[in-house]
């Protein structure tokens, strides 16, 4: 009897020890997005004479903030070319991406405004809704996430997929080649306390 309370009393501290490793509180109020660290990786899939290969970028500039008090987040991404590319050797779809779709001269910007609308200090988990502008188009969106802690800061990661021509973008589909209406993106934001 008693190895089976002293078992049972090992399990309920691995329990809290466990759950105090993941439980994220965040006791700042106000926090801003941490533009140095900040990424999002953006994936299409690009079909070529019936060959499919994916084009992979990374977008680097953000800003913004998070008010905890009143559960409002603002976030803005620079789709400006510098800021927003396809990696490797695409360097000319990277032009014709940001020239003929993107149209990142008129639309230098992409920005997500919204409400936090739950977060479990727990788990991490997050669910935040709102309005996503892209290209000069908005439309309502629901992001989820998990937050975790990094030294100082939060970072908040989060995967999904934006379909382009919802947002007025016009999708290449010639008879070579047809690249997917959908992006899939993996955002990681590092979240500071607000100075």
């Amino acid at each position: 009897m008693k190895k089976l309370k002293n078992i049972f009393i090992t399990t309920v501290f691995l329990c809290f020890s466990i759950s105090s490793i993941y439980a994220v509180e965040i006791t700042e109020s106000k926090l801003s997005v941490d533009s140095v660290n900040s990424k999002m990786l953006f994936s299409l899939t690009k079909t070529m004479l019936g060959q499919k290969s994916n084009m992979n970028g990374l977008a680097s500039k953000f800003s913004g903030s998070v008010n905890m008090d009143t559960k409002d987040v603002d976030i803005t991404l620079s789709m400006r070319d510098e800021d927003f590319k396809l990696s490797g050797s695409f360097k000319y779809a990277n032009t014709r991406m940001h020239e003929t779709y993107l149209h990142s001269g008129k639309y230098p910007t992409a920005r997500f405004v919204g409400k936090i609308a739950s977060y479990d200090p727990a788990t991490g988990n997050a669910k935040v809704t709102g309005d996503l502008t892209i290209h000069g188009t908005t439309k309502p969106y629901t992001l989820n996430g998990k937050v975790s802690k990094e030294g100082s800061a939060y970072l908040l990661k989060s995967a999904f997929t934006v379909d382009l021509t919802k947002f007025g973008m016009e999708v290449p589909d010639i008879k070579l080649a047809t690249v997917d209406k959908t992006v899939e993106l993996k955002a990681k934001i590092y979240l500071r306390k607000a100075q």
